[in-house]
């Protein structure tokens, strides 16, 4: 759920009321695993104590994502979202999450992946920081 803070901008909750059949289920943020979308609807998996569960709504993916705090969420493919505390492994273009699932991050969002992340080890971190001492000289 989204709200306003005292300066005006955006402050996100740390659960949000989801509808299913007989009324809305209180779910953590950190739950949430992923987004999936299907045509007109969203579907929510959510990881609690190792069990994954899925709740369908009726409401597109893009809306879901709307009133979900995008330091925690973000889009990797047209028809996925993931929580990005749940990325376990990251090989080139593809994510697995802490349920084993994996997705492949389309190429407009390879980027944004990449700079959400710091890899030791990289040897694209080594060539960055060898472009920047250059540079500096």
């Amino acid at each position: 759920m989204k709200e306003k803070n005292v300066n005006g901008s955006a402050c996100y909750s740390e659960h949000v009321f989801v509808r299913i059949e007989w009324g809305y289920k209180r779910v953590c943020i950190h739950d949430i695993l992923y987004l999936e979308a299907q045509q007109d609807c969203c579907n929510i998996y959510l990881l609690k104590e190792n069990k994954v569960s899925r709740i369908m709504v009726t409401i597109p993916m893009c809306e879901v994502l709307e009133d979900l705090d995008p330091d925690y969420f973000m889009r990797i493919h047209r028809s996925y979202v993931v929580n990005l505390e749940h990325i376990d492994v990251i090989v080139g273009n593809m994510v697995r999450m802490d349920n084993g699932r994996e997705f492949t991050i389309s190429r407009g969002h390879k980027d944004s992946i990449d700079d959400l992340f710091v890899f030791i080890g990289s040897r694209k971190r080594v060539k960055e920081k060898r472009k920047k001492q250059i540079s500096n000289i």
